[in-house]
């Protein structure tokens, strides 16, 4: 009976010790367990995509900067070539008003008026080659270059001599004979105009003795007209161009020198029309 009572002692006390062990590392697992890794994890993870989305956030605004500053830039461009544009434009426009440097011709004109000292209230009758309107005295040769001139866009200029021709018509033809006789040059005054910066001249004049007056044979030695198209244009009383083209094209070989058109003096108001389309036909 002893001997069956041993053993169950010592199982109980073997219980009793085996409790007391369980509570201890139940309360120890209590005190050191550390946090779970799925919750490190999670925040780890929250902060690796807020710094993704802060990344993102500074890509989108660099992007953003790039792309505005090639648009402004090319906003400024197109402005400045506007303006460019705008400027060109004026500039043009006051070109084709003053005929210069908008236009590559230039009417070059020989006339009794601007180099004969007329006395004050002249008679348009005392002379064929003179007109006087509202806007004063103006030669024929004058009045077919103004025609002209308004035509092909440019400027006129007059051949002036130093010394001025006498006012009475029969002196000036007078000396205008003794002139081609001698062969005399008259001096000229200074061109207004830079002509060797014209392609084309249209030249206009009275036809003198069946002649250039002899300031038109000054104009055409001070003047190298190579390369030049030169427009002849003369008024007359039945000579016609006689050989004036021909004489021109011996004095400036270098040239292409073209036959305009001949003017009878009494007929230049109404000769207009066809001086103005014979600009329009042959403009060069």
């Amino acid at each position: 009976m002893k001997k069956k009572l041993l053993p169950m002692s010592m199982v109980l006390v073997g219980l009793v010790l085996g409790l007391s062990a369980c509570g201890n590392k139940a309360a120890t697992t209590g005190q050191d367990t550390p946090a779970p890794q799925e919750n490190v994890a999670e925040a780890q993870e929250t902060e690796a995509q807020e710094t993704e989305t802060v990344q993102e956030e500074e890509k989108t605004t660099a992007e953003a900067a790039e792309s505005e500053e090639p648009e402004q830039a090319a906003q400024e461009s197109t402005e400045q070539e506007s303006a460019a544009a705008d400027s060109d434009t004026t500039a043009a426009a006051a070109a084709e008003e003053t005929g210069a440097p908008g236009s590559d011709a230039l009417a070059v004109y020989f006339s009794r008026v601007g180099n004969t000292d007329f006395p004050e209230g002249i008679d348009a009758d005392s002379s064929a080659s003179i007109r006087i309107d509202d806007k004063g005295m103006m030669g024929n040769t004058g009045q077919i270059a103004a025609w002209i001139a308004e035509e092909a866009g440019c400027e006129t200029m007059e051949i002036l001599t130093e010394d001025a021709y006498p006012a009475d018509y029969n002196e000036t033809v007078n000396q205008a004979k003794q002139e081609q006789n001698d062969g005399f040059r008259p001096l000229l005054k200074a061109d207004e105009k830079a002509v060797e910066d014209y392609d084309t001249i249209y030249l206009v004049f009275p036809n003198w003795w069946g002649d250039l007056p002899m300031p038109v044979y000054s104009f055409l030695d001070a003047h190298d007209l190579t390369g030049k198209t030169v427009n002849v244009f003369v008024t007359h009383e039945g000579s016609r161009f006689s050989n004036t083209v021909g004489t021109i094209a011996e004095l400036e070989p270098g040239a292409e020198v073209r036959e305009g058109l001949s003017v009878t003096g009494g007929s230049v108001t109404d000769e207009e029309q066809n001086i103005r389309q014979w600009v329009i036909d042959n403009q060069k």
